[in-house]
């Protein structure tokens, strides 16, 4: 089984490839999903974040850690694991797939990229981003560059991974990117 991450920075358009792989037939986890379920579903997180934060409400837990580096990193710490567990879960039920695709955000900075085989970065203009991010949570201008600027830079990312796919115009020239990717796998397997 070949697997590949797919990582870029927030509001990058990563749900957006996500889809196109989905609609293909291919099996996709989105950690976003799996760190949402966590948090609905995770006794164990939950204690940790009422013990923490005195809250298990993931939009003030936000605010918290992206204006605090240490807890944002404490939070890293006891979330990675459970999220290892799930993603391991993922590709065990799915080891007859011939590529599987996990989709995450700080997939350098958790450390996840040495699991995968081959690593896609959506990539896209900080301003657009920017736009993106403000109107998609509803954030002020402060909240969102808070957000932006807690990931390392798309220029010390894109090096490191294998395809990169451009979203910094229509939907429709990612949807030809992403098609153009998904006639290129075979040439992986």
């Amino acid at each position: 089984m070949l697997k590949i991450g797919i990582t870029g920075n927030i509001a990058s358009g990563k749900s957006l490839f996500e889809n196109c792989l989905k609609n293909a037939g291919y099996k996709v986890l989105c950690l976003d999903f799996v760190t949402a379920f966590l948090y609905e579903n995770s006794p164990v997180l939950k204690d940790f974040l009422l013990k923490k934060f005195n809250t298990i409400d993931k939009a003030q837990i936000a605010k918290i850690v992206f204006s605090n580096q240490l807890l944002k990193k404490e939070l890293e710490n006891f979330i990675y694991p459970l999220i290892m567990d799930e993603m391991n879960k993922f590709f065990a039920e799915n080891t007859a797939q011939p590529v599987v695709f996990v989709s995450a955000a700080l997939l350098f900075e958790a450390g996840f990229d040495k699991y995968f085989d081959k690593i896609v970065f959506i990539k896209a203009d900080e301003n657009i981003r920017l736009k993106r991010l403000m109107e998609r949570n509803n954030l002020s201008k402060e909240q969102a560059l808070q957000r932006l600027n807690s990931q390392s830079s798309e220029s010390e990312k894109i090096p490191l991974c294998d395809f990169v796919i451009d979203n910094s115009s229509s939907k429709e020239a990612l949807y030809k990117q992403a098609n153009d990717f998904i006639k290129s796998l075979n040439t992986l397997l």
